[in-house]
């Protein structure tokens, strides 16, 4: 993979620096469906957090050195990590004091018998629960590995959803999944101005500081992890804290 391609915290750099130099304005979900083509081109920036918050932190400080504020999409039933546990709850605070919005990711396939009513009962319920956590308001959803009725927005949520944005006529839509660029690389549709509106998903365990396979990023994902359990048991387990520290390894 060249350089400006790869998924190193040096090139997100250069994407945002190329989008800033560029003249994009990096705004909320809410306003970029208002902003016309008369003004400066304008990026809503997502994150949807999967796996792995030491990731997004990570990722959020990088923002926050540059001037970009982008929106953090958490999960409360992520396969990886638990948000209510103290390590992953005081991450997404220190994202919330760098001045990013937080949203919930909502997985609809943990209620798979949901009728498309209650998948809207139950975002509210997971929304509430984030907001009461945080103290915010947490008002904006996406949707973890979307379903069709999810895409053709059968379900209809009582709050801000990214996906509806997709339909949304000039608002143009790139993602990083799985490691790719389906249109190539951001840096050249920024320089280009493809798109004057743009919804830019990036997901942050994909980052790193230095390129590996996506199979070296899973392992990163689960280091990252395991350490945050770590942590959390030495401070509050005191047969763990009387064991020798454990490491985890894996490969590259």
């Amino acid at each position: 993979m060249g350089a400006e391609h790869d998924f190193t915290y040096r090139h997100y750099r250069q994407m945002l620096t190329s989008a800033i130099d560029n003249s994009y304005h990096f705004v909320d979900f809410g306003i970029l469906p208002l902003n016309n083509d008369r003004g400066e081109p304008a990026c809503s920036l997502r994150h949807d957090c999967d796996n792995d918050m030491t990731a997004a932190l990570s990722m959020a400080s990088i923002e926050r050195k540059l001037g970009v504020r982008s929106t953090y999409f958490v999960m409360l039933r992520s396969a990886m990590y638990n948000l209510l546990n103290i390590p992953n709850r005081e991450i997404a605070q220190q994202i919330i004091q760098m001045g990013h919005e937080v949203g919930l990711h909502f997985d609809e396939r943990c209620y798979p018998t949901a009728t498309p009513s209650q998948i809207s009962d139950h975002i509210d319920v997971e929304r509430r629960i984030m907001s009461e956590l945080f103290d915010i308001d947490v008002n904006i959803v996406s949707f973890h590995q979307p379903s069709e009725r999810v895409l053709k927005n059968e379900i209809r949520v009582r709050c801000l959803s990214t996906y509806s944005f997709r339909n949304e006529q000039g608002i143009g839509y790139v993602s990083d999944t799985n490691m790719e660029w389906m249109e190539g690389c951001p840096c050249g549709i920024f320089q280009d101005r493809r798109y004057h509106r743009l919804q830019l998903l990036v997901h942050p365990e994909w980052w790193t500081e230095r390129e590996m396979s996506i199979l070296g990023k899973w392992h990163n994902m689960f280091r990252n992890n395991f350490a945050l359990s770590q942590q959390s048991l030495l401070s509050r387990e005191r047969s763990y804290r009387q064991r020798q520290e454990i490491s985890f390894r894996g490969p590259d």
